[in-house]
């Protein structure tokens, strides 16, 4: 059983220096030398980040620029225990782990276990995240159970992007970029003043690559994609009193095939498929005919906002978003790359070997009433409020198989599926902070609470083989949750706190989307998490240090596990394992090494395992390893900033490393342990006329590492699939703002 005593000891210990050293430190000059103020909205006020009992990492665009972060999966190597990887059928879809806590199959019946929000917005579906951003503001990435304020579906943790807003001074800037293979992107914003009260920003965004991996057959290559984003915001004063913001953003994806490379066999019914293994990044594949892959996503939002007075402040967010996804996959590349060996007449004929063509479509709408204020003669700060949501989708999909009599399979066969969800979600929530006049008035003491109604119905149609008849199946499923926390904290000096936290959270229910007819009606049963958390966050030596540090165990039951199936490798269940245990920590550590030089350190330490894993009626849990848990990732960067002649010389060198982990619960698919580097360099504030132009190099995996994206373990039939990462990647951005 695990036990909170080594953290806690540690961490009380390094207070207690840190305590010491600030206040000697204190009795020195301040020689200017300070971090500035990082402010969050991650409890849906702002507030400084020090402020915050959470676990989270905050960026700014300044940063998320240095850092080469053009969408949300970007954000990986910079946030220690989170890891991301694109979806198996599509990389243009994202899955997302937060200390091991997701999901790998993102289907129209399950939800996620990270939740992702776009200005206060919550996103049903993970489709076309990997989309370039138009007009970011900050990214925030919030660590643990979110469970009172974000809802059902934050078990894993929660990311909150922010976009920027209009406001009152007219901007224009133009961003050109160009890259190695084939990559450009072309990105305009503008800020612009109607009038005292009325203004509008607006941001577009195009760019191409080529891929890094050519497809020496029909089609277009791997990884070749287009993408579009945009997005319109207006903000109407109304009076002193109320304002209305008004926002569209759509994006567009064409391409973005996987190339799957077979790279090792796993047992005998693998063997015939050994000469086509090669555990090497091959620059090449090929395929007959590789389709295009896309994702078309748009949303409206309306926030009014009524400060009604000095102590209460009410807003209602209004939000639609809809999608439409089809996601081509052919898992058989090497297969075909290699000619001779036992497919000779597959590769001649053009046959496929395994493919799959999903089409998804969605949409959403969600309604949030927010009541923020103080009371009690400013003891008491609470956030309260309201919830609804309804989605509907439909996701069909056709795989089809060809495995030579492999595994007891047929020679040829194809699953065939359409499904029919809606889901509805009723929620009501309230978080109050209280500040006690004793002890000065240095402890805080918050109780949240959540209740959430979900429902959800789902209608499957099946063809499981080629010239056999179908079912229809049908399912719904109802389910209902308090999800209280508690957290306690306690200000040691003006500059360091600690806290302790008690968090609940839970996922919903839902519906085999690729299992068998029986397995889809009876569905999966919501997971539950408890958690227990310590934490301190801590300005040192004159605010020339920020050292924020967390310890954090979980108490899992009926956590969801996606599982293939070991007959028919097509499909794909998720079970409820029964419990499991996470516990780890995280260190974040920002510091003011001169005036030119800041140094920027995360880690993550995760320890996780199933204590009861029950799959198709056996307990299993000592051969299952919980998949996305590396067990120790850490980040490291440097910021390099000086004044020159003819402006600001910046330069950024960043490296982050993850250990090795599993992709699913088999514990043969896995990611092998790597550390990837990245820079740039640039001179900003380049005064030419009126505007302003800046230039920046940049490079990422500069080491030209070669390592696993994702890999597919195929069960019985002997072999892995992998796709591998992003290979050396370097190029320019040119700037101009006015």
């Amino acid at each position: 059983m695990f036990s909170f005593r080594p953290y806690a000891i540690s961490a009380g210990a390094l207070i207690a220096v840190a305590a010491s050293v600030n206040s000697s430190y204190a009795q020195q000059s301040d020689n200017g030398l300070t971090l500035e103020e990082v402010v969050v909205t991650a409890q849906k006020k702002s507030e400084s980040l020090q402020d915050a009992p959470i676990s989270l990492l905050a960026f700014d665009s300044e940063k998320l620029e240095k850092l080469g972060v053009s969408d949300v999966g970007d954000i990986q190597g910079a946030v220690p225990n989170l890891s991301t990887a694109p979806h198996p059928t599509n990389r243009n879809s994202l899955t997302a782990f937060i200390r091991g806590v997701g999901n790998a199959d993102l289907q129209i019946t399950k939800d996620p276990a990270v939740g992702v929000y776009l200005d206060g917005v919550y996103l049903g579906r993970s489709a076309g995240l990997t989309a370039d951003i138009a007009d970011v503001q900050a990214i925030e990435v919030l660590r643990g159970p979110q469970g009172t304020l974000y809802g059902r579906n934050t078990t894993g943790g929660a990311i909150s992007i922010r976009s920027a807003q209009p406001d009152e001074e007219f901007s224009l800037k133009q961003k050109l970029s160009k890259g190695n293979r084939g990559y450009w992107r072309s990105l305009t914003q503008a800020n612009i003043p109607l009038s005292d009260s009325l203004m509008m920003r607006a941001a577009f965004s195009r760019s191409a690559e080529d891929g890094w991996v050519e497809n020496t057959g029909a089609g277009k290559d791997f990884g070749e994609q287009q993408k579009l984003a945009a997005r319109i915001a207006i903000r109407w004063l109304v009076n002193d009193e109320v304002s209305i913001d008004y926002a569209y953003d759509q994006s567009e994806i064409e391409g973005g095939q996987l190339a799957y490379q077979l790279t090792r066999t796993t047992n005998a019914n693998g063997a015939g498929f050994a000469p086509f293994a090669r555990e090497s990044r091959q620059s090449s594949l090929s395929v007959n005919n590789l389709e295009s892959s896309s994702d078309d996503v748009s949303g409206h939002s309306l926030v009014a906002t009524w400060f009604v007075n000095d102590d209460l402040t009410v807003k209602s967010i209004t939000a639609y978003r809809d999608l439409d996804e089809f996601a081509y996959q052919d898992y058989s590349a090497s297969a075909h790359h290699f000619s001779g060996g036992m497919f000779p007449s597959l590769v001649a004929s053009g046959a496929e070997i395994l493919d799959t063509r999903t089409d998804k479509v969605q949409d959403q709408i969600s309604q949030e009433i927010q009541f923020l204020g103080t009371m009690a003669d400013g003891k008491i700060d609470y956030v309260g409020g309201l919830y609804y949501f309804k989605e509907e989708g439909s996701e069909d999909q056709l795989a089809s198989l060809n495995l030579l009599a492999l595994g007891g399979f047929p020679q040829i066969a194809e699953e065939y599926y359409e499904i029919d969800a809606r889901a509805e979600s009723l929620a009501a929530f309230s978080q109050l902070e209280y500040t006690p006049e004793i002890l000065e008035q240095r402890l805080h003491l918050t109780l949240g609470l959540r209740y959430t109604s979900d429902k959800r119905e789902a209608t499957k149609y099946d063809n499981l083989y080629n010239n056999q008849n179908g079912a229809t199946v049908g399912g719904d499923q109802t389910s209902s949750k308090f999800t209280p926390s508690f957290t306690a904290a306690y200000d040691i000096s003006d500059d360091i706190n600690a806290y302790a936290k008690i968090a609940t959270a839970y996922r919903a229910g839902g519906f085999n989307t690729r299992g068998t007819e029986a397995r889809f009606a009876g569905g999966f049963e919501p997971e539950e998490l408890l958690a227990y958390e310590i934490g301190s966050k801590a300005e040192l030596l004159n605010r020339r240090i920020r050292l924020n540090l967390a310890a954090f165990w979980y108490e899992y039951t009926d956590l969801q596990v996606d599982q293939s199936d070991p007959v028919n490798i097509i499909a794909t269940d998720t079970f409820n394992a029964g419990e499991a245990e996470m516990s780890g920590a995280e260190m974040d550590l920002t510091a003011v090494l001169t005036r030119d030089l800041q140094l920027n350190v995360s880690y993550g330490y995760l320890d996780a395992s199933y204590q009861s894993f029950i799959q198709y009626g056996q307990e299993v849990s000592q051969s299952k390893n919980v998949p996305s848990a590396p067990q120790h990732s850490y980040n490291v960067s440097l910021d390099y900033t000086r004044p020159v002649a003819i402006g600001e010389l910046s330069a950024t060198v960043n490296y982050s490393w993850e250990d090795e982990y599993y992709f699913s619960t088999q514990g043969i698919a896995r990611k092998d342990d790597v550390g990837l580097l990245s820079a740039t360099l640039g001179v900003s504030n380049i005064a030419i006329g009126d505007s302003e132009l800046s230039v920046q190099l940049w490079g990422r995996n500069l080491e030209n590492k070669t390592y696993a994206a994702h890999e597919i373990d195929w069960a019985e039939s002997g072999f892995v699939t992998t796709i591998f990462g992003e290979p050396r990647s370097f190029g320019v951005d040119v700037t101009l703002s006015f």
